[in-house]
C-alpha cells in the first residue's frame, strides 16, 4: 500500500444519470419564495444559492447540475468530495482523475471498502462492462465517458492509485437509476416506469429522446400522458361537453378539471370504468355521479354528450338513453380554477379518489366540442389552444402510408383514421384516377376553386351573387382576403350550423351578417350580398332582409390575396374574425359579383377535388354542339342556328323567316355593311317587334362593359314594360325612356331610333317621339366589330348589369341608314335559341 501521506489534487466529477435530467432541473427553477432579504436572513438561509426579489423577499437556487428540494432551500445533485470523511463518490458516478500515475498497477479491493479505480490518462480502469474484484462488482455504463460538469478538491492516498470510500458500506449503496444515460431532448425529462427510463415528451414532440416534432390535430394517448387546454370558462352555472372518442381501454381519465389540485372542493371529471362513462362532478356540498347505461365500444367511435345545468347533470353516451342525476346539498354553482386536461392529468395519485381512476386514456380524440364550439388541439400559439402536455401523439400520424395518388394528387388526413387524396383540377376520385367534363362543380368537404382577387375592383361597392345546393350546415362558400397573416380586410360567405353568414371587414373590426332562419340540406339556394362602404345587406332566398355594418369608420375593401370559392387551401391563413375553419360540402352552380359571372371551372387559376354535381347538364343532354345551361335542378339547351327544340335535336328544314328570341336567344353580325352604319358619327335604326317579355336586351353594340363602365356602348331594350334607350359616346351616358304607350298588347310595333352626334330621338309607332342627348364632347360611337339583335352572351356581365336576359318575342324587319334592309337570320354569323314565330 502507498504511504498515509496525503496529497491533495483536483478531481473533475461527472455524472451520468437520468435524475440529472428528470429531477436535476437548470438553475432558476423556483419552489418557495421567503420574506426579509438574503442579508437579513443571514448566514446564508439557502444550501447553495440565495436571490432577492425587487418587491421583497428572496428565494432559493442550486448550482447546474443540482435540484431544489420541496423545502425550497437545500439541494440534491452528485456526492461533494470537499474533504476526507465527506460521503465518496456513489457506485452510480463516473469520476476522472486527471494527471494520475497508476503505473504501480492495482492493488486488491478490500472487503471494508468500495473502491473505483482510475487511469493516469482520466479514464476509468473498468472496461464498458463490469470488473470484479474481492466481494464488490462495479457497473460501467455504455459508452464510457461522460462531459465534465465540475470539479473540487479531494485528498487521496499518497501514489494516487485509487480512491476509498470508508464511509459508506455495499448494502447500503443506491441501485443504478434506470435514467441512466438518457438524454432526452426538446425539454422532456426522464422518469423510471417498470425500473426503466423513458423520456417525457412535451406537446408537439415525440419519439424514444423527444427528438422528432409532431403536429396534434386528433390526439392519441397511451395511457402516459395528457394535454391541457384552457381554463373552461362561464361554466360555473353551466356547460356542454361532446366528444368523439376511440377507447382502446376500458379504463382511464377522459376529461378532468377542478377548483383545487387535488380536487377537494368543485370538480368535474369524465372517467371510463370498466367501459363505462363515468360523469362526476361536484358543486361544494358533495358530487353528483352520472354512469352510462352501457359499455363504450373499444376501437371503434363513439359520442358522448354531457350537460351541467346547476347541480343537475345528464349524460348520452352514443344511442344510448340519456342518464341524469344531481349533485348533493344546496351548492348550484361550480368554480373551476385549474386548465381542462384531457387525456388524464398530471398528478393521477392525488385525484384518483375523487375521480374514481387511478389509470390515463389510452386512445384517440376525433372532435371535442365545448359548448358548440370545436376545440383546436394544436399547441397552442397563433392558431392552437393546447397549453401544455405530455406524451400526446397524432392518431393520423400514419393514415398516408399505404395510399398512393395519381395524376399529381397528394394525400393528407380527413380525419384521425381516414385519409383522402388532394386532386388537381381536372381529376377527381379515390386515388384521383377519374376525369370528365364538370358543368357545376361539385364540392366534397376538402375541396376549392382559386381565382385572383378582387383587389381594389371593389373599394366602395361589393355585390355577390350565389346559387348553391349545400349537403353539410358548416363550409365556406366564398373568401377573399387582405393577406395571409390572419390579419385586415376579408370577405367571406359561409354557412355556420345551416344559417348563412355573411362577414366583411374593411380593417377596424368586421360586420356580421346572420340569416333569420336555416337552410334547407339538398336544396338549391339563392344568396345576395352585398356591401355600399361600411354598410352591408344579406338577402337568401325569400327571407327577409338582413342588415348590417362593419365596425370603425373605414369604408373601402382591399382584397390583395386569392379568391376562393367552396373551401381554402389552408384555414391557418384566413382571417381569425371570419370565423371560416372548414371546407363546404354541397354543389356551386353560379357565382356572380359586381354583375359578372364567374366561368367556374373554366376561370379558375387552381382547383383541389371538384368533380361533376349530379345534375342533368353531366348527362350532355344538349345536342348537336347545344350548350347546357343550369337553372337550378334544371337546364335549358342553347342551340346553335339550324337546330331547335328542347334538346336541339331536331334540324330546321330552313332558316327561320320571322325570327323568334326566347330571352336566352342573340343573332350576332360582323359584316361591315351591318357594323358601319352602326358606330361612328350618326345612325338611323327602324324594326318592328311584337314583345312578349317585360324585360330583354333588344338591341346591342359595344365592348364588354363590365371591367370599365366609361366604354363607348349603344342598347335599346325594355324595363318593366319601358322601352329604353341608353348610349355613351365615352363621357357620359344619355338615358332616353318611353312609356306612354302599352306595348305589350301582342301587336307589331314599329320603333325608329336616331341618332346624331350627342342628339338622340326614340320615335314609337311613327307618332310618338322622346329624345336626350350624352354630356361631353365626344360625338363617335367607337365598339368593337359587332353588332348585336334580340340579347347577347353572358347579357348581365357584358352590359355591367343593365340587362340581365335578352328580348322575349319576335322581330321582323332590320333597316340601317334608311337604305340597308338586314336579313335577319341569313347574315347573321352565328346565334342561339332562334325560332320561327
Amino acid at each position: 500500500m502507498p504511504s498515509q501521506m496525503t496529497l491533495s489534487i483536483k478531481l473533475y466529477l461527472a455524472v451520468l444519470s437520468i435524475w440529472s435530467v428528470s429531477a436535476g432541473q437548470s438553475r432558476g427553477k423556483i419552489v418557495a419564495f421567503f420574506q426579509t432579504s438574503c442579508a437579513t436572513a443571514a448566514p446564508n438561509p439557502c444550501e447553495q444559492v440565495c436571490t432577492d426579489i425587487r418587491s421583497g423577499g428572496f428565494y432559493c437556487e442550486c448550482n447546474d447540475g443540482y435540484t431544489i428540494n420541496t423545502d425550497g432551500m437545500t439541494c440534491t445533485g452528485p456526492a461533494k468530495l470537499n474533504k476526507p470523511g465527506d460521503k465518496a463518490v456513489s457506485d452510480n458516478d463516473i469520476v476522472q482523475v486527471k494527471s494520475v500515475d497508476l503505473t504501480k498497477g492495482l492493488p486488491p479491493l478490500q472487503s471494508s471498502a468500495h473502491t473505483m479505480w482510475l487511469k493516469s490518462d482520466s479514464s476509468l480502469v473498468l472496461d464498458r462492462n463490469t470488473y470484479k474484484g474481492g466481494s464488490s462488482i462495479y457497473n460501467i455504463p455504455e459508452g464510457g465517458s461522460s462531459k465534465l460538469d465540475s470539479y473540487m478538491d479531494y485528498d487521496i492516498k499518497e501514489g494516487g492509485d485509487y480512491i476509498e470510500d470508508l464511509n459508506q458500506p455495499p448494502e447500503q449503496k443506491s441501485p443504478m437509476t434506470s435514467c441512466h444515460g438518457i438524454v432526452c431532448q426538446n425539454n422532456g425529462t426522464c422518469t423510471s416506469v417498470d425500473s426503466k427510463g423513458a423520456c417525457l415528451c412535451p406537446l408537439g414532440t415525440y419519439g424514444t429522446y423527444c427528438e422528432s416534432e409532431i403536429e396534434i390535430k386528433y390526439p392519441k394517448f397511451t395511457g402516459d400522458g395528457y394535454l391541457a387546454l384552457p381554463l373552461l370558462r362561464n361554466a360555473h352555472r353551466e356547460f356542454q361537453v361532446e366528444l368523439i372518442f376511440r377507447p382502446e381501454s376500458y379504463d382511464g381519465l377522459v376529461l378532468f378539471s377542478a377548483e383545487t389540485s387535488n380536487a377537494e372542493k368543485d370538480f368535474f371529471s369524465v372517467v371510463l370504468s370498466g367501459g363505462f362513462v363515468t360523469f362526476r362532478f361536484d358543486c361544494g356540498t358533495g358530487h353528483a355521479e352520472l354512469k352510462s347505461t352501457t359499455q363504450v365500444k373499444l376501437n371503434a367511435w363513439n359520442r358522448l354528450v354531457i350537460t351541467r345545468v346547476d347541480n343537475k347533470g345528464k349524460l348520452k353516451l352514443n344511442e344510448d338513453p340519456v342518464t341524469e342525476g344531481a349533485s348533493q346539498g344546496e351548492y348550484t354553482r361550480i368554480t373551476l380554477r385549474l386548465n381542462l386536461y384531457v387525456g388524464g392529468y398530471s398528478d393521477m395519485t392525488s385525484v384518483s379518489e375523487r375521480v374514481g381512476t387511478t389509470h390515463q386514456f389510452v386512445g384517440c380524440l376525433q372532435e371535442l366540442r365545448l359548448n358548440g364550439r370545436r376545440v383546436d388541439f394544436r399547441k397552442r400559439n397563433i392558431l392552437g389552444e393546447s397549453e401544455f402536455g405530455v406524451n400526446v401523439r397524432e392518431c393520423s400520424a400514419n393514415v398516408c402510408d399505404n395510399v398512393f395518388c395519381e395524376n399529381g394528387g397528394t394525400c393528407t388526413a380527413r380525419s384521425a383514421d381516414q385519409s383522402i387524396c388532394l386532386c388537381p383540377l381536372g381529376f377527381f376520385g379515390d386515388s384521383c384516377t377519374e376525369s370528365q367534363p364538370v358543368h357545376v362543380p361539385q364540392f366534397s368537404g376538402h375541396s376549392y376553386l382559386e381565382f385572383p382577387g378582387l383587389q381594389r375592383s371593389v373599394l366602395s361597392y361589393t355585390d355577390i351573387e350565389i346559387t348553391f345546393k349545400p349537403t353539410s350546415s358548416d363550409g365556406t362558400l366564398f373568401y377573399n382576403g387582405f393577406s395571409r397573416d390572419r390579419k385586415g380586410d376579408f370577405l367571406s360567405l359561409s354557412l355556420q350550423g345551416g344559417f348563412l353568414e355573411f362577414r366583411f371587414d374593411l380593417g377596424t373590426g368586421p360586420a356580421i351578417l346572420r340569416s333569420m332562419e336555416t337552410l334547407t340540406m339538398n336544396s338549391w339556394h339563392i344568396v345576395r350580398a352585398s356591401r355600399t362602404g361600411l354598410m352591408g345587406t344579406l338577402n337568401v332566398d325569400d327571407q327577409p332582409q338582413v342588415s348590417g355594418q362593419s365596425e370603425g369608420a373605414f369604408t373601402q375593401l382591399s382584397l390583395f390575396d386569392g379568391l376562393y370559392l367552396g373551401g381554402h387551401p389552408n384555414f391557418d391563413q384566413t382571417s381569425v374574425l371570419s370565423n371560416a375553419t372548414q371546407a363546404f360540402s354541397g354543389c356551386l352552380q353560379k357565382v356572380i359579383i359586381n354583375k359578372r359571372t364567374l366561368d367556374l371551372v373554366g376561370g379558375a387559376t387552381y382547383g383541389v377535388n371538384v368533380s361533376p354535381c349530379s345534375h342533368p347538364c353531366a348527362g350532355e343532354p344538349c345536342l348537336n354542339g347545344g350548350e347546357c345551361r343550369p337553372n337550378l335542378d334544371m337546364f335549358t339547351c342553347l342551340c346553335p342556328l339550324g337546330y331547335t327544340n328542347t334538346n336541339c335535336e331536331e334540324p330546321q328544314e330552313q332558316l327561320p323567316t320571322l325570327p323568334m328570341f326566347s330571352g336566352d336567344s342573340y343573332l350576332m353580325y360582323n359584316d361591315s355593311r351591318i357594323v358601319r352604319r352602326v358606330v361612328g358619327g350618326k345612325m338611323d335604326l327602324q324594326l318592328t317587334i311584337r314583345p312578349t317579355d317585360p324585360d330583354g336586351l333588344l338591341f346591342w353594340s359595344g365592348e364588354d362593359l363590365g371591367q370599365r363602365s366609361s366604354r363607348d356602348f349603344f342598347a335599346l331594350g325594355f324595363h318593366a314594360r319601358s322601352l329604353q334607350l341608353s348610349f355613351n359616346l365615352g363621357s357620359g351616358e344619355a338615358l332616353i325612356i318611353y312609356n306612354e304607350t302599352d306595348l305589350f298588347d301582342g301587336q307589331w310595333h314599329f320603333i325608329r331610333v336616331q341618332r346624331s352626334k350627342q342628339d338622340a330621338y326614340l320615335e314609337v309607332d311613327k307618332k310618338d317621339i322622346v329624345e336626350g342627348s350624352s354630356p361631353g364632347s365626344y360625338t363617335n360611337l367607337n365598339t368593337d366589330s359587332t353588332v348585336y339583335l334580340g340579347g347577347i352572351p353572358d347579357v348581365l356581365e357584358k352590359t355591367a348589369g343593365r340587362y340581365r336576359r335578352g328580348f322575349g318575342g319576335c322581330i321582323s324587319d332590320l333597316k340601317l341608314a334608311t337604305d340597308y334592309d338586314v336579313k335577319l337570320v341569313p347574315q347573321a354569323y352565328t346565334g342561339r335559341n332562334i325560332g320561327q314565330c
